[in-house]
């Protein structure tokens, strides 16, 4: 019976030896390390919270906006609501829309609060997210009022990205079924997608990285979020078309749940391939001992990253043996102050 602690030393080896397998672990590595998912799963929730107020929010001021053009209304509310993959075309039904466009002012009151909300819980654990990501101590990190204009900036950000999207797919909805249109809004789409991550990361990332820096996980977020909207599409019209007959709005919460979980994730997973890649944090081992130099870099930032007060200091010391108990091999090992 073949020994799965030698098994794993040759898996090792062999990861460590081909950079797009050490690379690719590397950045798996981190994302756990930095417990990434509880992020990714904060930003679905703050996400899914704030997505109906938005929505009540939109329907309302487009039909104020709009009252005296019923139809362009309604042909923006389409365009608003194919924003949003797994519910949209369901909202889009006239019971949805007659729900959402109620012209009152509590209502529209009581959508912003939650707007509001929801949005400034989704930016905050974005920007939270982000320092975790970098590794940024907490002696670093933006103060409240900081914080919170950032996450106005995100959100401006965003919101300038979902009119702009509108307004183009607006526009060539009035090119009719042609495949052109279809073409130009797919390649409109994708490129404002990867506009909107550079810009996100910038905003997101500490001042000290440059913005080349960010690009490669950026490009990478906007293709993955232009994926999973076409995905999202799919599984309306493949997937959950029955599901929601036996489920019904039970199985389409859960599906949107899911994909914004899969949308924070995708994200969160494109920032850590900048942080790998800025900082070579590649090969780590898959057993330990002994560490490589990639290994000792980012257990050091992932330790001096609590550091709460600037009189705080904090050393990190590696032992040369497998069990740092032992008074020899304790005499041994080396310092580490980076």
């Amino acid at each position: 019976m073949p020994d799965p602690q030698k098994l794993l030393r040759r898996l090792d080896e062999l990861q460590q030896r081909h950079r797009p397998l050490a690379f690719g672990y590397a950045v798996i590595r981190k994302y756990g390390q930095d417990s990434a998912s509880t992020w990714a799963l904060l930003i679905a929730y703050y996400g899914f919270a704030s997505l109906f107020p938005l929505l009540l929010v939109a329907m309302t001021l487009t039909g104020l906006i709009f009252a005296h053009d019923p139809s362009l209304s309604h042909q923006i509310s389409n365009t608003v609501f194919a924003q949003i993959p797994i519910i949209g075309a369901q909202l889009r039904s006239q019971a949805g829309v007659h729900a959402l466009a109620t012209h009152s002012l509590p209502g529209l009151i009581i959508g912003i609060l939650g707007l509001i909300w929801g949005s400034q819980g989704v930016a905050s654990a974005a920007q939270q997210a982000m320092a975790t990501v970098w590794n940024v101590p907490m002696t670093d990190r933006p103060g409240y009022l900081s914080r919170t204009l950032r996450n106005f900036g995100v959100l401006g950000v965003l919101g300038v990205n979902v009119v702009v999207t509108s307004s183009i797919a607006t526009f060539t909805a009035t090119l009719g079924g042609h495949d052109v249109g279809k073409i130009l809004l797919i390649i409109t789409t994708i490129s404002l997608n990867l506009a909107l991550y550079v810009v996100g990361f910038r905003f997101l990332a500490p001042k000290s990285i440059p913005t080349r820096d960010i690009l490669p996980g950026a490009l990478v977020a906007g293709i993955a979020w232009s994926a999973l909207q076409q995905v999202g599409g799919y599984l309306v019209g493949h997937e959950l078309a029955h599901a929601s007959a036996t489920y019904g709005v039970f199985g389409l919460v859960l599906g949107l749940i899911t994909w914004l979980a899969l949308t924070a994730t995708a994200t969160l997973y494109a920032a850590e391939i900048n942080v790998v890649h800025v900082r070579k944090l590649w090969p780590r081992s898959l057993l330990q001992p002994p560490l490589t130099t990639a290994d000792r870099v980012a257990l050091i930032a992932l330790t001096k990253q609590q550091r709460y007060r600037p009189e705080q200091l904090i050393y990190v010391t590696f032992s040369t043996a497998a069990t740092p108990e032992d008074p020899v091999e304790d005499a041994k090992r080396d310092r580490c102050d980076r």
